[in-house]
């Protein structure tokens, strides 16, 4: 196929010209290993060693030449690896590949490698990162569901805004610059995240701890404290002949286990609300004739529930008694592979009418409705978390929680009239938190529409002042195009070094 300049999608510069991708560089070259003894230690790049957008290659792996000799992509200082699967190719694992410790490597046979022929390294990568890029490459993938590859056709046959070496070079610098000043912003806005969540573990703290209303306090002397809650609950359960054991209370471990205010209490999960599991989901439950939405795990998350996508369950009568979901319900989650997402939890608000839940959802339902927001504000504070990793760790390993954990947490019981104080002063304090948030979240995307405004200009020829000196791109594509011999073919190879 011919290399010299083609029509393209937009208008170039003079000098520039739109080539095929197989033109400028060699789409998933051979790299031979044979100079190579079979027990040196070569660096092995798996799909998770490239970070997403930024071409960065954790190199610290090392696999002998034998054991990666076959079944793995093999590729050289001064190549581009590209991700070839979703959504690894979606969420931009593209990189250079530069600092090679013996100039080869291999990694995982998802990568697409591109091999800079008459084009710079940097300038190469800068293209395919860029999201528009990746987003054709996405509309023209290949396959079955969660196995959608980049064919490498498409890869060859796309175009490429080719321009003079030498200008090339001064894009890539130019975008290395301004790149560098978004990073820049974009480190400020996670320092200002970072604070943010720095604030909110404290008000969280000072609000559990009474710190947060101490002034309220002093203008409002009690008339009920959180023992006379704790008795006047276990006295309506005596009466409903519905007693629960709530064993010891231990409260937190000795270096968190500040005096409580005046008129708090210590007191246990058990004390103020009852504890139920869900629903195991089987395959029998999918001959039931009557299914209802029910809350999964993934539906449950810190703070907050997200219900984009709910499933079905088959019911009974008995079962819909047992896991139906009431206003006000804490629901915690029952395990999690990763200790800091043990007990998510959240409270339900009716959000779906006739919602259930699964046996991995632990309910909390507490005996007096203003008690929910109290609990769900504990549970995500410093101490509450504290409490939950503590019963939920295991000699194991394992983290997980169960019905009889949850209910023998400990939990500072406090009278309605100040915890309703505390609820006010936090949802003010985090909605302004909140405020905060969504004005560094649009930040952060002008950040990223900033960056692709930026790779857009470059490949359209505004980035970078020309120089009417540089060597037309069509001259450098065209004396690839015209070199057919074998030894011409070979020495393609060293016009990479050209361009790197």
């Amino acid at each position: 196929m011919s290399g010299v300049e083609t029509e393209g999608p937009w208008a170039l510069p003079e000098g520039w010209c739109w080539a095929r991708l197989d033109t400028v560089a060699a789409v998933n070259p051979s790299t031979s290993f044979d100079t190579l003894k079979a027990d040196t230690q070569v660096p092995f790049v798996p799909m998770a060693a490239v970070a997403e957008e930024t071409g960065v290659i954790e190199l610290s792996a090392r696999r002998q030449v034998r054991d990666v000799a076959k079944g793995y992509v093999r590729f050289m200082e001064g190549d581009v690896i590209f991700a070839k699967i979703t959504p690894c190719m979606e969420n931009g694992k593209v990189a250079p590949v530069v600092g090679l410790p013996g100039r080869y490597a291999a990694g995982s046979t998802e990568f697409h490698v591109f091999r800079p022929l008459a084009v710079d390294q940097r300038h190469l990568w800068y293209w395919l990162v860029g999201r528009s890029f990746r987003g054709r490459a996405k509309r023209n993938m290949s396959g079955s569901a969660g196995q959608l590859r980049v064919p490498v056709d498409y890869l060859r046959e796309s175009l490429f805004p080719l321009a003079p070496l030498a200008e090339q070079r001064r894009i890539a610098a130019r975008i290395d610059a301004l790149f560098a000043e978004v990073s820049d912003g974009e480190a400020a806005l996670a320092a200002a995240r970072k604070g943010l969540e720095t604030f909110r573990r404290a008000l969280l703290k000072a609000a559990v701890s009474g710190e947060l209303t101490k002034d309220w306090r002093e203008a409002n002397p009690p008339t009920e404290t959180g023992g006379d809650l704790l008795a006047r609950i276990a006295k309506a359960r005596a009466a409903g002949h519905r007693m629960r054991s709530s064993g010891e209370v231990r409260p937190l471990d000795a270096d968190t286990q500040a005096e409580l205010p005046e008129g708090w209490a210590w007191g246990t999960v058990d004390e103020v609300a009852d504890v139920f599991g869900g629903l195991t989901k089987n395959p029998e439950r999918e001959k039931f004739g009557e299914q209802a939405p029910y809350l999964r795990v993934a539906n449950v998350q810190m703070g907050r529930l997200d219900l984009a996508e709910m499933k079905m369950i088959g019911v009974t009568a008995g079962d819909r008694e047992r896991a139906a979901l009431a206003f006000g319900d804490v629901l915690v989650v029952e395990g999690n592979g990763s200790v800091d997402q043990i007990g998510r939890c959240a409270v339900w608000r009716d959000e779906i009418p006739g919602c259930v839940h699964q046996n991995h959802i632990i309910k909390v339902r507490a005996k007096e409705p203003w008690l929910s927001e109290w609990l769900l504000t504990w549970l995500l504070s410093p101490s509450g978390r504290r409490a939950i990793e503590r019963v939920a760790s295991s000699t194991s390993g394992l983290h997980t929680l169960s019905i009889s954990k949850i209910a023998m947490l400990p939990v500072p019981v406090v009278r309605q009239s100040e915890a309703a104080e505390i609820l006010r002063r936090v949802s003010d304090a985090l909605a302004a938190v909140a405020d905060a948030q969504a004005l560094l979240d649009a930040e952060a995307a002008d950040a990223a529409r900033l960056r692709q405004s930026i790779l857009k200009a470059a490949f359209a020829g505004r980035l970078v002042a020309q120089d009417p000196k540089d060597e037309p791109a069509s001259v450098l594509l065209a004396r690839l195009s015209n070199s057919s011999s074998p030894a011409a073919k070979r020495g393609r190879g060293r016009l990479s070094k050209i361009a790197s």
